[in-house]
């Protein structure tokens, strides 16, 4: 078996696709899910 000092443990590139990931794609996860639990609210009478 290797040794594991010898293996090396890569790090993470950070370029414009993790950036966009980020700075773009995070928001707007958080903004659906407070959009959808907003209109959950305002129509209860929707069912499930």
């Amino acid at each position: 078996m290797a040794d594991p000092q010898e293996q090396e443990e890569e790090k993470g590139t950070v370029d414009l696709t993790s950036i966009l990931y980020i700075v773009g794609g995070v928001p707007t996860i958080v903004l659906f899910v407070v959009v959808l639990f907003t209109l959950v609210n305002l129509f209860p009478e929707i069912p499930a």
